[in-house]
């Protein structure tokens, strides 16, 4: 069997699927290929994984330069942007993968890669969609938190809600998000589709939630057939020591608060001086994490990247966006998280941490001296947590096995 990854996103959507791409191709007759920007590709060869190469680092920086990308008012229409030049190219070469060998495929994608389900349709391929973060899921019952007011009223009722989702599909998402795929579709003579977020998303062969139910217990309106596992922990570095630098700095001091803002998030440099400040201000020594050198003030004790598996085990605390990939190794390392989200699934990662008391969502800039010194004399709550990707691995290596004709339903 050969399984072709498509992991959009930055590198908290790409680095789980590389590291379930790995457990995948340790499964004995199985042989996995990315599909992924030059930016990733070192990570890929750390997996060990083949890979295709989609678009050029220039285009991926242009994308992350997009300044509406991290706005939660906004930051919808700039994802629109992004796949509107990306869908064409991504089927374009998924295609050409499909087209260079006659192997049993299976597709694997995270939420937004709309290309497997055009493969899934047009070539009759098994499809699964790999979902990071609770956020992604609707409910009426419990419904994710999407802005920085927080979580909707619980007495809301459930057909008000249903009218919100029909509403926020008729006028945002299926303009936004399923307008460039349904022009694509045109494209290709197929008809539109409705919903893209809704219903239309988990009509694949194998949905995964890559969290654990202590993180997040699915209520009883989530889609039936979902697949969850534990979170997808998996780091480029994670059997490699710290850089020799980074651990003599690590040596000379208290245990440092951690910031950082997402591999994503360029021109931030405010959101850094604050976060700095504050720990000057408790006189707690500062290590600031970020690819984008711009971001960091003067005088800052910086590094572009350091394994957060072998980092946050000798930190006091980390400050952070939000991303699911950082909530779930501070989590599986223990380390007190001070969450202040952006956009998109971030303020319900924040809520879920605070919820579980593993840390504090920070709503306003003004509060951060003051949380983050709540934070650090604070007992976060630990979390018994372990990858994933073992179990996500067999549950596709399952759907594989089974014969052509089960159809969609006795594959999930």
């Amino acid at each position: 069997m050969r399984a072709l990854l498509m992991p959009m996103g930055s590198h908290g959507d790409v680095l789980p699927l590389l590291g379930l791409g790995r457990a995948l191709q340790e499964t004995p007759g199985w042989q996995v290929k990315a599909l992924i920007s030059p930016v990733f590709a070192n990570a890929a060869a750390a997996a060990g994984l083949d890979y295709r190469l989609l678009g050029t680092i220039e285009d991926y920086d242009r994308a992350q330069q997009d300044p509406d990308l991290h706005n939660y008012r906004r930051g919808t229409q700039a994802v629109s942007r992004v796949l509107d030049n990306l869908l064409r190219l991504c089927y374009h070469e998924l295609i050409q993968e499909l087209d260079s060998s006659s192997e049993p495929t299976v597709l694997i994608g995270t939420t937004l890669a709309f290309p497997i389900r055009l493969a899934q349709e047009l070539h009759g391929l098994p499809a699964v969609t790999v979902h990071l973060s609770p956020a992604v899921f609707r409910s009426n019952l419990r419904p994710p938190v999407l802005s920085p007011l927080g979580p909707l009223p619980r007495w809301l009722p459930p057909w008000f809600l249903k009218a919100l989702w029909w509403l926020t599909d008729r006028l945002m998402l299926d303009p936004w998000l399923g307008g460039p795929y349904n022009r694509q579709r045109a494209e290709l003579g197929l008809q539109p589709v409705r919903r893209v977020m809704g219903s239309w998303m988990h009509q694949v062969d194998l949905s995964l939630a890559l969290f654990p139910d202590w993180f997040f217990t699915p209520p009883a309106d989530w889609p039936a057939g979902l697949k969850q596992t534990g979170f997808p922990l998996w780091d480029i570095d994670s059997q490699s020591e710290l850089s020799p630098d980074l651990e003599q700095w690590l040596q000379k001091g208290d245990p440092p608060v951690v910031i950082t803002g997402g591999t994503a998030f360029a021109g931030r440099r405010k959101f850094y001086q604050e976060c700095l400040a504050a720990c000057a201000d408790l006189g707690r020594r500062a290590l600031v994490v970020t690819r984008h050198h711009s971001n960091v003030p003067e005088g800052a004790c910086a590094v572009e990247y350091a394994p957060f598996s072998q980092l946050l085990p000798r930190s006091a605390a980390i400050i952070h966006h939000g991303g699911i990939g950082t909530v779930a190794q501070a989590l599986a390392c223990g380390t007190p998280q001070l969450v202040l989200p952006q956009a998109h699934d971030q303020f319900d990662n924040a809520h879920l941490v605070e919820s579980l008391q593993a840390g504090l969502w920070c709503r306003r800039a003004g509060r951060l001296r003051h949380d983050l010194g709540k934070l650090l004399t604070s007992q976060c709550r630990r979390y018994p947590v372990g990858s994933g990707l073992p179990e996500a691995a067999r549950a596709i290596t399952s759907l594989a096995s089974l014969p052509p004709d089960s159809g969609c339903d006795e594959r999930r």
